[in-house]
């Protein structure tokens, strides 16, 4: 099963590169952030792509902002559910319940600005307690998406690497590291431990992609027995039509 989380950075922006990307690296589960649209502004040409069922919890708090989709290939998973769970704000989360699994998408909020960054941790200390509860239940459990927390000084170049930033700030990386700390892997970054120039971000500066000046903020965390079964994980390079790459996990279940 090959499960991707990719911020696209406006579906109607990326429609036509979303429909090429699904068709090409076909995953059986990918969870969309910053869709930028309410659910009925998603384009036709992706409403009524074949093979897939769609889920939406769109830009209903602001036009044009933030927003996160889930698309579930046909005959990946025999029965399963979904959810705008009870602590989502600005249209940020999808939850799916499988038998083999609960999967958590979402789409953190960047913080810039004094309210924003506390709305940022009261959303990262929710999330926490959601996972909490459901791992409390015996659920295994992915975390996948945009975080927006570059957790360790690794997962930024140095030339961004400044401390104070939106993205850096102590307490948010406590706040993720309170999310590994129940347990969870950042399988990423544990497969390929000694990367310095492994990043999914890059900001829109002249040639910034070009040179690899970028953050690690799109990420997968699972809990250890789907740790377990991970064959393979990796960040799309090729694909440029967002500021993000799409990351990708691929599990023997």
């Amino acid at each position: 099963m090959k499960i991707a989380t990719w911020n696209i950075n406006g579906i109607r922006a990326r429609q036509e590169a979303l429909a090429v990307w699904l068709e090409s690296r076909k995953p059986d589960i990918a969870v969309l952030e910053e869709v930028k649209a309410r659910e009925e502004e998603i384009p036709e040409s992706i409403a009524s792509i074949e093979g897939y069922r769609k889920f939406w919890n769109g830009s209903s708090f602001k036009k044009g902002y933030s927003g996160v989709g889930l698309l579930v290939r046909d005959g990946s998973l025999d029965e399963f559910t979904c959810e705008v769970p009870p602590f989502d704000i600005e249209n940020r989360t999808l939850v799916l319940h499988a038998p083999q699994f609960t999967l958590i998408g979402t789409y953190v909020p960047r913080g810039d600005g004094a309210e924003h960054y506390a709305v940022k941790l009261r959303y990262l200390a929710d999330l926490k307690a959601f996972i909490a509860g459901l791992l409390a239940e015996g659920r295994e459990i992915i975390l996948l998406g945009d975080i927006n927390v570059a957790l360790r000084d690794i997962d930024v170049h140095r030339s961004q690497n400044k401390p104070g930033a939106t993205g850096l700030r102590t307490e948010e990386r406590a706040a993720i590291g309170a999310h590994l700390e129940l347990g969870l892997h950042d399988i990423v970054r544990e497969l390929n431990p000694d990367r310095k120039d492994l990043f999914t971000w890059w900001p829109n500066w002249k040639f910034a992609r070009e040179r690899n000046l970028g953050w690690r903020i799109d990420c997968i965390y699972l809990t250890p027995a789907l740790a377990g079964k991970v064959s393979g994980v990796s960040v799309d390079l090729d694909e440029k039509s967002s500021d993000h790459a799409p990351v990708s996990v691929e599990l023997s279940l």
